[in-house]
């Protein structure tokens, strides 16, 4: 007979909630040994070997704002479940958080996640890129083991298979963080990491309820304020560190003025792999990428950009997609994805500024100590000497062929020297341009020739050799990266884009329209040889251009080749022989300012974003007494005056591209847009620049730049560690300061009082 006992519901219930938990293990399982859409991986080991019955156990339930580090000056604090690090400043409690704490409303999902997550990732799913995984809305594990000064996070994704470490430590007044590459794994075929963005809400503020900026390495250096944007703007800064990636340039038809003149300005290079965020007087950091910099882009969006927080961030790219040519498709073109990920180690340095020096000049300052201690740069005498270049000879449309424009010969040169001399101008740098045979567009340079028009090779010899005998330096140009493929035979050993296409530069002029690049080791293979032909003349002087800003991907022969192996073979081409030569390095990447006597072409502005609140000198402040600073040629100024007081300001000295014809003879050449260049024209300027900024030099010569101060009348203040004060008004009207009285639009040099 069937029992008529009841079965007690606090039994039931306690049994349906463990056949529950048990149902949802086992899916657990059996999902992760799938890929996100339901295809079987083969069960617990990825097609990559990667094991899932190895997973650790989490213990991020022990780590909530939990005390992980700590120092003389700061303290680190964890909140592991979204990898939230905390740094307080104990001399005056201000805190920096990499991750928002508070909740707002109106912000959706994906965005909450990305600001409430130390780490996130771009996924590309097939060849979608615009998947994101995060540690909020993204099934995940997290093991914390604590080590000396910090903590490593083993970090698994497991809707995508991901898995990666990263170490922080804090150590001094810096936090580092670092993910080696060996950590990296992706184990399921369709996902693979596009980029990681490490610590992306560091320093991150609300709206206008802080004061302060955020730093962007635009140029000499600019800020964006961390007041309330209102909504006015719709984008933000993003930029490669090193430049643009030629290897995946869309090459697609510009717009032009006239089909030949380009009317948008590019922007300006990334020159260092530094970013910054700053809470003026509280606290700060200047961010310096160390490792992975040139596969990585600064990302700096002000509030209102999608979310109402201003944000600055390291992004660093693993792989990127491209559109592959092809005839078999209707497009013509098909999804294609880089077939292996970029291997390098990312590591980040956060160099912690507070109190007074919580402003750009205190981000400034640090990074000097860095290129001093990190870089080996050292004070430079920095003897003043104006930079006066010449063009040689060029080329221009004739008949079937070309024909000869010389513009400064090996004599000109002497009689400009002679007649300045005569003015007392001494103290002068020139770098000679288009000396080579065939002129400037003869690219490469195939051995140490001049060209006829210009005087003999044994007259080039003397005249560098008189010039050095003088206390003075003239320096012969050399691009070696491009290739003119109008003059060589450019079948082999010329750059292709990832997608295997001929890389073409346009010059958007009419008599040589394109010019080609040179894998490096071809480059490399050029250059040995006129390191030969410089060594038995006796000349030890080279002006480098090419390979000093720019470094690309690039196929050649079937194989792919990065960003890295790039950078590493033009900086093992200088080093092989910085012992032969003195090179100055025309805007060099930072990575190559340890080879230059001087720095060439710095940017004495901006790239004039609409989102950009001000700009400033960091590079300058940074540099001035580690090496000589030449600016871009002045005679294309629009505003010189303007232009000869910001000199004055950053402690740059002046450059003017000379000839001794006038520029009309040009007008059919490939350097048409010289427009003004003729030295009689430039005589007077040369003069004038020349005395007023030596004279300024001689009383900061091998000073440091420590503070740097503009006030709201239009007047800078620029203070040396030897006691001297530049006094620099851009205001309309005359200002008394410190006991000084500067006119407008000019200068004072004064001392400290």
């Amino acid at each position: 007979m069937a029992s008529n006992r009841r079965i007690p519901i606090k039994r039931i219930i306690v049994s349906s909630v463990f056949i529950v938990f048990f149902a949802v293990v086992l899916i657990a399982i059996a999902s992760f040994s799938k890929t996100p859409n339901g295809q079987n991986n083969g069960g617990p080991h990825g097609p990559q070997g990667f094991d899932n019955s190895l997973l650790p156990k989490s213990n991020i339930d022990k780590y909530v704002d939990k005390l992980i580090a700590e120092n003389d000056n700061y303290k680190m604090y964890l909140t592991a479940s979204n990898l939230s690090v905390s740094i307080e400043d104990k001399r005056n409690g201000s805190l920096i958080h990499t991750t928002v704490k508070e909740d707002r409303e109106g912000i959706n999902k994906q965005w909450v996640g990305f600001i409430k997550s130390g780490i996130v990732l771009n996924v590309i799913d097939g060849y979608n890129e615009a998947v994101q995984a995060d540690l909020i809305n993204n099934t995940n594990l997290i093991e914390i083991t604590e080590i000396n000064n910090g903590f490593k996070a083993d970090i698994t994704f497991l809707d995508y298979g991901f898995r990666l470490s990263m170490n922080v430590t804090l150590v001094g007044d810096e936090m580092l963080v670092e993910i080696p590459d060996e950590s990296i794994k992706e184990s399921r075929d369709k996902y693979h990491i596009g980029a990681i963005n490490v610590f992306p809400m560091m320093g991150h503020s609300y709206l206008g309820e802080k004061e302060g900026y955020m730093f962007i390495p635009d140029g000499n250096g600019a800020l964006i304020y961390l007041n309330d944007k209102e909504g006015r703007l719709t984008g933000g800064y993003s930029q490669m560190v090193y430049g643009e990636d030629i290897g995946f340039k869309d090459q697609s038809t510009q717009s032009l003025l006239w089909e030949r003149h380009q009317t948008v300005n590019e922007a300006e290079y990334v020159l260092a792999p530094v970013f910054g965020m700053v809470h003026t007087s509280d606290i700060g950091y200047l961010g310096i990428i160390e490792g992975g910099a040139e596969r990585a882009s600064i990302e700096a969006y002000p509030n209102g950009v999608k979310i109402p927080y201003n944000r600055i961030y390291p992004k660093f790219v693993l792989r990127r997609t491209f559109k592959q040519p092809t005839s078999n498709s209707s497009s013509g073109v098909v999804d294609d994805i880089e077939e292996d990920r970029i291997h390098y180690n990312i590591k980040v340095r956060y160099k912690f500024v507070d109190g007074n020096n919580a402003n750009y000049v205190g981000l400034a300052l640090s990074f000097r100590d860095y290129l001093i201690e990190e870089f080996h740069l050292h004070k430079d005498d920095s003897t003043y000497n104006t930079r006066i270049d010449f063009i040689g000879t060029e080329r221009e449309e004739w008949l079937f062929s070309t024909r000869n424009v010389t513009m400064t010969t090996i004599q000109n040169i002497r009689d400009i020297y002679a007649d300045l001399e005569e003015e007392g101008i001494t103290d002068i740098l020139s770098i000679y341009k288009g000396w080579q045979k065939g002129g400037i567009n003869k690219v490469p340079i195939e051995k140490y020739k001049t060209d006829r028009n210009i005087g003999k090779t044994k007259d080039l010899t003397r005249l560098i050799k008189d010039i050095n005998e003088s206390g003075r330096k003239l320096y012969l140009y050399h691009d070696l990266l491009r290739i003119n493929p109008d003059e060589f035979n450019t079948t082999f050993n010329v750059v292709k884009r990832i997608d295997k296409r001929l890389f073409e530069e346009p010059t958007y002029m009419q008599v040589y329209e394109d010019m080609l690049y040179l894998i490096p080791k071809r480059s490399n293979y050029y250059f040995e040889k006129l390191v030969d032909d410089y060594s038995r003349a006796g000349i030890s002087d080279l002006a480098i251009g090419g390979i000093t800003s720019s470094i690309f991907t690039f196929s050649y022969s079937g194989s792919e080749y990065s960003r890295g192996y790039t950078r590493d073979a033009y900086e093992s081409m200088l080093s092989k022989s910085d012992d032969k030569f003195g090179y100055l390095l025309e805007q060099p990447f930072a990575y190559l300012w340890k080879y230059t006597d001087a720095f060439l072409d710095l940017p004495i502005g901006t790239s004039q974003y609409n989102f950009v609140d001000e700009e400033i000198p960091f590079l300058a402040i940074s540099l001035k007494g580690l090496m000589p600073l030449y600016s871009e040629y002045m005679n294309f100024e629009a505003n010189k005056e303007e232009f000869f007081l910001k000199l004055i300001e950053m402690g740059v000295y002046p450059s003017f591209l000379i000839t001794w014809e006038n520029s009309s003879k040009l007008i059919y050449t490939n350097s048409a847009d010289i427009y003004s260049s003729e030295y009689s024209i430039y005589k007077d300027d040369i003069i004038r620049y020349t005395t007023a900024l030596k004279e300024v030099n001689d009383s900061v010569q091998g000073a440091y730049i420590i503070d740097h101060e503009k006030l709201d009348s239009g007047l800078t203040i620029v203070t040396y560690d030897n006691g001297t004060k530049i006094y620099v008004n851009y205001g309309n009207e005359t200002q008394p300061i410190d006991g000084y009285t500067v006119e407008a639009m000019s200068y004072k040099v004064g001392e400290s009082k």
